[in-house]
């Protein structure tokens, strides 16, 4: 099932980084505004991918994110997981 989590920029200037990870283990990196408006960011392929070592990284960031909304939840971004 795809997920995305989202977290608010530290300095509060109304952004959000958002992590989506797809089905086929894709992972799609946007910025978007703290309401919430999704528009794709750069897509980082799990499959046949020249970068393995960033879509690995991406999907450590997106478990560290899913860890800090649980700590202290921001809200913000599209949820596609529920």
């Amino acid at each position: 099932m795809a997920k995305s989590i989202a977290r608010l920029c530290d300095m509060r200037e109304g952004k959000a980084l958002q992590l989506f990870v797809e089905d086929d283990g894709d992972v799609i990196v946007s910025i978007i505004p703290e309401d919430g408006v999704y528009a794709k960011g750069a897509q980082f392929c799990g499959s046949g991918t020249q970068s393995r070592r960033t879509v690995n990284a991406l999907r450590e960031l997106f478990a560290a994110m899913e860890e800090d909304e649980k700590a202290i939840p921001h809200n913000v971004g599209m949820k596609l997981d529920e």
